[in-house]
């Protein structure tokens, strides 16, 4: 699932998948290869203007060139259009990296004439039928029925009711393993129109997202400690992972045998890690926004990161908290917690972290060498004494509820300090003793 907020803060977008089957491949295989040949001339049209021209075709250029030609024909017009706009969004990402300094990337290339790309089809690209989708093609041809199970449109909140979305966008997707396709995954992404949240005026909870560690802090002066040493460790093991297939590919020939076995069992093992890194990172999210919902809380406050991986780059930090920093998802934790709390009525804000982690929460004194070692805090003029990150976290909530001033003294003080940890044999975070989550 995922989480949008781009019309309204409290618009409720979610993603759900259907599995569809790979008997209905030779319906969906010629029109996913067309979309892979748009993407295919993009790429070539887009070199061909770079070593003449000496810069990039913009958007409106390249669906102009390709809207006449054939295989533009064999998708729904929004559908092609989108696959350019996709070529463009890789490009960009590009650019932004080769400005960034990293001079290793390279610009988005072929792929090969079989593959399956996936395809978009925007609103006005697929009707909504009793029993499913009509997924439209071009003028002239027949529309490619998608039947869904009774209820495919409709998702259960945390209270109970009931909620029937729009479907606005749709995606075939398929799941390709050793050179076989093992089954074709149709995306549907749903609006459930705007939410009704929580008044503003209501308990608040602050959240500081750390790469090690999870605080939390409410206006009740609960505070809670997430030990997130787990999820990192699997982020570190599939770093160490890669990095072996990795120096085992570079002693390999291009476009061996070995090499392409190599790099298949390379994505079998990286998507397993990748599938039990996400479940802990939606079980985390999850009791996160369970934690709110049972305390009530009408405003959840995350810390705005922008730009923290490249102020990390800059040298301001060691060695090991650069890696931390780089290899840690904070904006995908962000949304996912920001769209379970709106699906229980709580409305997720973003608000600066500058100078919570180096001023005390009890009087306000800002003192960075107060951050002890092992993160810990200490203040120099109170003695104030916690763990550092439930410092920031208390840090956020204060600038929440005095309007932008972490100069002041704490406006709750800290009664219950509460903590947590990833509990393997029922695979989520549980309430643990203080001795038990350091």
């Amino acid at each position: 699932m995922a989480w949008s907020s781009a019309s309204h803060p409290d618009r409720l977008l979610l993603t759900r998948q259907f599995p569809i089957g790979p008997d209905r491949l030779p319906e969906f295989e010629p029109i996913m290869q067309a979309a892979n040949r748009i993407w295919n001339s993009c790429v070539w049209h887009s070199r061909e203007i770079r070593e003449k021209e000496n810069r990039w075709p913009n958007e409106g250029e390249l669906k102009a060139k390709f809207k006449f030609f054939k295989v533009w024909k064999e998708l729904h017009s929004q559908s092609a259009q989108a696959v350019v706009e996709e070529y463009f969004e890789a490009v960009s990402g590009y650019r932004k990296h080769r400005e960034n300094g990293h001079e290793d990337m390279r610009p988005p290339d072929f792929k090969p004439k079989k593959h399956l790309r996936t395809v978009t089809w925007k609103k006005q690209g697929f009707d909504v039928r009793p029993d499913g989708l009509g997924l439209k093609r071009s003028r002239g041809k027949d529309p490619v029925s998608v039947p869904l199970p009774a209820g495919w449109n409709v998702i259960v909140l945390p209270d109970g009711r009931s909620v029937t979305g729009t479907p606005v966008e749709v995606k075939v997707k398929a799941i390709v393993r050793r050179r076989k396709v093992e089954n074709l995954i149709l995306h549907v992404t749903f609006d459930f129109g705007v939410v009704p949240v929580r008044p503003e005026a209501g308990p608040v909870a602050a959240y500081d997202y750390n790469a090690a560690m999870l605080a939390r802090a409410t206006s009740a002066g609960v505070l809670d400690l997430f030990v997130g040493r787990e999820l990192l460790a699997q982020i570190q093991y599939r770093n160490k992972v890669l990095a072996e297939f990795q120096a085992k590919l570079s002693r390999l020939r291009e476009g061996s045998r070995r090499r392409r076995r190599l790099q298949a069992a390379k994505g079998r093992v990286l998507e397993k890690l990748d599938r039990r890194i996400r479940h802990m990172e939606h079980a985390l999210t999850k009791a996160l926004a369970e934690l709110d919902r049972k305390e009530g809380i009408a405003v959840a406050v995350l810390g705005d990161l922008t730009g923290l991986r490249r102020s990390a780059g800059t040298g301001k930090k060691g060695k090991k908290a650069n890696q931390k920093i780089n290899q840690m998802a904070y904006d995908r934790l962000g949304s996912q917690q920001g769209y379970k709390n709106l699906m229980r009525g709580i409305r997720t804000i973003f608000l600066p972290e500058k100078y919570t982690s180096s001023t005390c929460y009890a009087c306000g004194h800002h003192h960075p060498a107060s951050r002890r070692r092992r993160g810990h805090w200490e203040c120099e003029r109170c003695g104030f004494s916690l763990q550092a990150d439930l410092n920031g976290a208390g840090n956020l909530l204060k600038r929440r509820l005095t309007g932008d001033r972490i100069d002041l003294p704490a406006p709750v003080p800290v009664r219950v300090i509460r903590h947590w940890r990833w509990d393997r044999r029922h695979n989520r975070f549980v309430h643990v003793s203080s001795r038990a989550g350091a």
